[in-house]
């Protein structure tokens, strides 16, 4: 069968009829006789949980957000049924969608519009494929928010798979499979994330996409073990503590401690890797796996026992760590986190007294200028809420780490927020920033706004005396004062004071100007509706946010060609424009509130009931 008994080197005798041992019998003519007999003995695990793809909308940028851009208040977590979903008012849902190599917990990064049990994507979909209706892109509904497994579609590397805890719709991209039982499910998943199956997985389909009936034919033990389970479980727990270090989850509670955090979170990954390592050696126990067939299989994925050991184990270094505490004090002073409420997102393991103190600095609104002696200066705010945490001290070592500046740590943080903080959390949060830092066009005056709390009065706010018209009489007043000493001062004097009033004057200009940009976009009229996302509703303030401006210019060019007549923000710019359009599509009627839903959601039931009574009378 190979050519251990074969007298000619390099040359494998092989019978055409051992490749039927694969299920779709690709060429794989190397495999140990052993690995050939855990293809003819056990159960595939499509028999055991056959693995599914869920539903494809056609059109995320209309359906998906990200979490953070509709908020945690308006996402129904934990709905068990179909019925929980509608029951509970919401229109936003935790959705399944593939994503990066992430293993045991993780990639719980998108939601999904089911408003009404899908009512808009259903009417989105029927026009698109017409008698073949929404099933064609909303496939196994049924399996929707239960718990199971999800893996991501497209992988690069190794194959990775992770719990879904239930509550959730599932993607075509992040398919799933649904055990009965517990014990299942953690035999699946640690089976899943071995480093036997991704190599039998390679032997199915060498490609880098592993297609639903690929892992379909993937054979399972019939039976797991206590000590599997075991180490399963705690692998997950293990990967849950970077999900709630990690600002970008909605399991948010703190970043890694300053400066320990380093250590603890590099133990922490080497203790993952470690159970890993004997969630592999329970698997090929489990898989009767020799271990001749073991070193073959490690040879031939070329992973040696020090990469084994350090699978996983992302170092974090000391200026990420700062930077993530640098960002979290920001969201405290912009009240996303809540310091010391029970269940909140970024709430920390602060004492009582601590956790007041913080609280109190958010400003109110969501509005935070870069401004110095402002009362609502970030940067001051920042390095106050660093100081509580941690002292003045180590507050000023985490400003000097994260920007690698020396000096006044509030006046380096002014100007680290004034542009590589933006930039760095634009990047991080993939485009769609939970902060939009507003500018004027030179950039010598600028506030940040936490979009959750953004309404129609925010701009009236920052124009008005608070802000932009303060500041305005603010330098207009020390010009005047300036130019009274400068007529009565000579030489050095004079001429230093006729420097300082030429400054002045540049940013009072570029803070004018900011000031008539708010006003042509008020007069414009601007309210931002949550629910189309964060890059449609920056898209009209596009000129008051220079540092991200091409690309906001450009989805407001696409709102105004009528790419977006489903968004709430078009209606309010063109409303005869999408209005005519509502008539000949309904899901864009539904979306704004121009059709009778009840009607629609009573149609879709009686749809389901339809396709319910035809699968009994096929199969029983």
């Amino acid at each position: 069968m190979t050519k251990k008994h074969n007298p000619v080197p390099n040359v494998y005798l092989y019978r055409q009829g051992d490749f039927d041992a694969i299920p779709g019998s690709p060429w794989v003519y190397w495999i140990t006789s052993g690995i050939k007999r855990v293809f003819e003995e056990l159960p595939k695990l499509e028999e055991v949980a056959k693995p599914r793809q869920g539903l494809a909308t056609a059109d995320n940028f209309r359906f998906l957000r990200f979490w953070w851009e509709v908020g945690i208040e308006r996402i129904a977590f934990g709905c068990r049924s179909r019925e929980e979903a509608i029951a509970s008012g919401k229109k936003w849902f935790p959705y399944m969608k593939g994503g990066e190599f992430k293993r045991w917990w993780g990639n719980q990064d998108y939601v999904v519009n089911w408003w009404k049990d899908g009512m808009e994507v259903k009417a989105w979909a029927d026009p698109l494929y017409g008698n073949s209706g929404w099933s064609r892109i909303i496939k196994n509904w049924e399996f929707y928010f239960r718990r199971g497994i999800t893996y991501s579609f497209l992988t690069s590397g190794s194959f990775s798979a992770r719990l879904s805890p239930g509550g959730f719709i599932f993607d075509v991209a992040g398919s799933s499979l649904f055990p009965e039982s517990l014990e299942d499910i953690y035999l699946i998943l640690g089976v899943l994330n071995s480093t036997l199956a991704h190599y039998i997985l390679k032997i199915i389909n060498p490609t880098v996409n592993f297609q639903v009936g690929d892992l379909a034919r993937l054979p399972i033990p019939r039976k797991s073990t206590d000590r599997l389970h075991e180490l399963v479980e705690k692998a997950i727990e293990l990967a849950k503590k970077d999900a709630e270090e990690d600002e970008t989850t909605w399991d948010f509670i703190v970043p890694p401690e300053w400066p320990d955090g380093i250590e603890k979170v590099a133990r922490r990954h080497a203790e993952l890797a470690e159970i890993e390592r004997q969630i592999d050696e329970e698997v090929y126990r489990l898989y009767e796996i020799s271990e001749e067939d073991r070193q073959a299989i490690e040879e031939e994925l070329r992973i040696t026992n020090s990469e084994l050991e350090n699978k996983g184990a992302e170092s974090l270094s000391k200026k990420e760590l700062a930077q993530k505490w640098v960002s979290y004090a920001v969201g405290i002073v912009l009240g996303r986190f809540k310091p010391g409420v029970p269940h909140a997102l970024g709430r920390g393991r602060f004492s009582d007294d601590v956790a007041e103190k913080l609280r109190e600095l958010a400003v109110p609104h969501g509005i935070a200028v870069l401004d110095e002696g402002h009362f609502h200066d970030l940067a001051a705010r920042v390095f106050e809420t660093l100081s509580i945490i941690y002292g003045e001290d180590q507050a000023a070592e985490i400003v000097h780490q994260a920007t690698a500046k020396q000096g006044d740590p509030v006046a380096i943080l002014r100007k680290y927020l004034s542009g590589p903080f933006f930039r760095e959390h634009i990047k991080l949060y993939r485009k769609r920033p939970v902060y939009w830092l507003l500018q004027s066009p030179k950039k010598k005056y600028g506030l940040y706004l936490f979009h959750e709390k953004l309404t129609s009065d925010t701009l009236y706010r920052i124009r008005g005396e608070e802000y932009v018209a303060a500041k305005i009489r603010l330098l207009e007043t020390k010009i005047d004062e300036m130019r009274k000493l400068k007529d009565v001062s000579e030489g050095r004097e004079k001429r230093r004071l006729e420097k300082q009033i030429s400054e002045f004057e540049d940013v009072l200009e570029d803070v004018r100007e900011f000031a008539k940009k708010i006003d042509a976009i008020l007069k414009q009229g601007y309210t931002p509706h949550i629910d189309d996302g964060v890059l449609i509703n920056m898209a009209p303030l596009w000129e008051l946010i220079p540092l991200w401006q091409a690309e906001l210019e450009k989805c407001w060019d696409a709102l105004e060609q009528g790419d977006y007549d489903w968004s709430h923000m078009a209606m309010d710019y063109w409303p005869e424009r999408v209005k005519e359009k509502c008539k000949a599509n309904k899901s864009y009627a539904i979306a704004h509130g121009l059709v009778d839903e009840n009607e629609l959601l009573e149609k879709n039931t009686l749809r389901k009931k339809g396709k319910k009574r035809v699968l009994e009378g096929m199969f029983g």
